[in-house]
């Protein structure tokens, strides 16, 4: 029986000493850091915490703590701002890429939608109270993920370390734990489309005229004009004095069809487009492009105006040297995919989608 132990304690040894000799650097660079489990790794969703998807969708769906916890987390750093420009504090979050969620929800549009497909969908997030924000589907699934908006589920105040303030810091005006899920945008400048204590999120569509085009898959048409919807106002844009910016060597890797190009694209700065387009323009705004084959896309100013990258999106009359063979062109050129990237641009609608 003595000899039985003595050989189970060896094999399970041995197993150990190998599984540590595999997993060598992930220990070692671990040990060198804290001596701990990584924090994005070490925290769970916390128990009661739920989270529903519906509206636009093939089906529900309900997420406790548990199957949420089986989403891929990360941790993010945030320095928080309100709108008018106040020092919220420096926190780091763990949470739950959104996209990590949403890339597995199938949405489904009724089946008389002049647009059948995703690319003008508005995604709420809606608290225990009521209270929402919106972004496009688009922005969450197509434009990048170098910081994610996230879901995020622990937050931990970030403080100085120098022993003369550290234990008398005030600035962070947070502490404590979250009372469920926080969607927070990292990449934005403020505050203004973060949202605590989210339990639902909802597939819709803001209303657009009833008189765009319906999509004409592989219809050939050409965009020589484009016409601006404000209201019950429609007149034919402007161009002049609008600056001109150009992106060289343009990736362009499709969500569906992958790597397609590289291309030099040149075109008018959308932002100044719009105000230039535009009377009024507030961030309840969202921006439905249309072409001329009836192809949507839906933009929030908060993407276009209130982030960096919104800066390299242009309307381009130029690609490879060239005006394009269907006219102007979308070209949202900081995207990661470029299914946002529109061929015959024919409308711009501009609709005011404030949700509370």
């Amino acid at each position: 029986m003595k000899k039985n132990i003595i050989i189970v304690l060896l094999i399970l040894a041995a197993v150990f000493i190998y599984f540590r000799q595999e997993n060598k650097n992930y220990y070692d660079m671990v040990n060198a850091v804290s001596g701990a489990t990584p924090l994005a790794i070490a925290k769970d969703v916390p128990k009661g915490v739920s989270l529903v998807i519906d509206g636009l969708v093939k089906q529900e769906y309900r997420f406790s703590a548990s199957a949420l916890n089986g989403f891929a987390s990360t941790r993010i750093r945030t320095r928080e701002f309100t709108p008018d420009g106040k020092f919220l504090g420096a926190y780091a979050y763990t949470g739950i890429p959104v996209f990590n969620i949403l890339e597995g929800i199938a949405p489904q549009k009724d089946k008389d939608a002049l647009f059948n497909q995703p690319l003008d969908i508005l995604v709420r997030f809606i608290s225990s109270s009521g209270k929402s924000v919106g972004f496009t589907f688009t922005e969450l699934i197509m434009a990048d993920d170098s910081l994610p908006v996230t879901l995020a589920f622990y937050r931990e105040e970030i403080k100085p370390t120098a022993d003369s303030v550290k234990d008398t810091y005030d600035k962070n005006i947070f502490n404590g734990l979250l009372a469920g899920l926080r969607l927070i945008a990292p990449s934005e400048p403020d505050v203004s489309r973060y949202l605590d204590d989210v339990v639902k999120i909802t597939y819709t569509t803001l209303p657009a005229p009833d008189n765009l085009l319906p999509i004409r898959k592989k219809a050939k048409c050409v965009s020589t004009a484009i016409t601006c919807i404000d209201g019950g106002n429609r007149y034919q844009a402007a161009f002049e004095n609008i600056p001109r910016i150009e992106k060289k060597e343009w990736v362009l890797i499709g969500h569906g069809h992958g790597y397609e190009d590289k291309v030099d694209s040149e075109g008018f700065e959308l932002r100044a487009f719009l105000k230039a387009n535009f009377k009024e323009i507030t961030p309840d705004d969202y921006f439905l492009f249309v072409a001329c084959d009836g192809y949507r896309c839906l933009f929030s100013w908060h993407e276009i105006f209130a982030v960096e990258k919104g800066k390299e999106i242009m309307i381009a009359d130029s690609v490879n040297g060239k005006l394009p063979e269907t006219g102007y062109r979308l070209a949202p050129t900081a995207d990661f995919f470029n299914d946002r990237s529109m061929w015959g641009v024919a409308y711009v609608v501009k609709i005011n989608g404030k949700l509370n």
